[in-house]
């Protein structure tokens, strides 16, 4: 399989499983508190790692790291308001048709040529997410749920462009490590920080969101945006989904139905259709 998909798996793999572990922490912490500790830790690490390997020069790109990092930010509370206000099922699947405007932003702006295998894995990536998380099952419909489960595909089909867009430009390490710092930056101030009363298993909880769910697949992601076209990663990105149900199925007893396993499968082939029709990384700016 060509790299970059590998590193998107890789990606949604770890961020699948740290969902299971934010969605246990959720019912001791505040879920705007995690995301205000995810940055934060997160930056913690990755910058002085940038700084050490001397990747902190912003090759006077600093303006759309800046950018970059406020997307980051916007994109997670707006994705947490969306599974809050809809539940997980319909919030999730909202964020990951992401791969549909960012395969019409290739075609369409950037004319760059989509295989229609990829068009069809799309749908089939998107589908299957919504039939294994059932996104049908909503109480009522929420206008607010829904304008933020928008604004969350936006802003990530926005951070797959942009990702790619800066990958060709700069190492992975920086462009990772400047945006989770203007991330944490945003967050300290429009949440005043403050250490929270917690037990050493939530604190751990909380430090393996910001590192192994957090630090380690966004850099992985942007590895991937740097080898691979947006919307092919778009797509494998599906898989996370597809981890973070049959992790809650392990280790939380969250039972999956047949539908829901045949969703997930549906989510399969769309990878392995996916990884055959890219093979090398396309270069053509943004």
């Amino acid at each position: 399989m060509q790299r970059g998909l590998l590193l998107t798996m890789a990606a949604a793999t770890l961020a699948g499983i740290g969902g299971v572990v934010a969605a246990d922490v959720f019912s001791s912490v505040d879920p705007v508190v995690v995301a205000q500790y995810r940055s934060v830790i997160a930056a913690g690490v990755l910058v002085p790692v940038a700084y050490w390997r001397r990747m902190s020069l912003t090759g006077g790109r600093l303006g759309q790291l800046a950018l970059f990092g406020a997307v980051i930010a916007a994109l997670t509370i707006t994705f947490y308001w969306s599974i809050d206000r809809l539940g997980v099922g319909p919030g999730v699947t909202l964020q990951f048709t992401a791969s549909v405007p960012v395969l019409a932003w290739l075609r369409f702006v950037q004319h760059r040529p989509v295989p229609a295998k990829t068009w069809v894995a799309a749908a089939f990536a998107v589908g299957g997410t919504a039939v294994m998380l059932r996104a049908w099952d909503l109480d009522s419909l929420d206008l607010v749920g829904l304008l933020a489960g928008v604004g969350s595909m936006l802003l990530y089909a926005t951070y797959l462009l942009f990702g790619e867009h800066l990958g060709r430009r700069l190492s992975d390490l920086t462009i990772i490590a400047y945006g989770f710092a203007v991330s944490a930056l945003i967050w300290v101030v429009v949440v005043p920080p403050s250490i929270i009363d917690a037990s050493a298993t939530v604190w751990f909880q909380l430090a393996w969101v910001g590192l192994m769910a957090t630090a380690a697949p966004f850099l992985l992601m942007v590895m991937a945006l740097s080898r691979t076209d947006s919307g092919s990663v778009g797509v494998v990105a599906t898989f996370e989904p597809v981890v973070a149900a049959t992790a809650a199925w392990i280790f939380l007893g969250q039972d999956l139905s047949w539908v829901q396993v045949g969703g997930g499968a549906l989510v399969m082939w769309s990878l392995v259709v996916v990884q055959r029709t890219v093979t090398e990384p396309v270069t053509t700016p943004i």
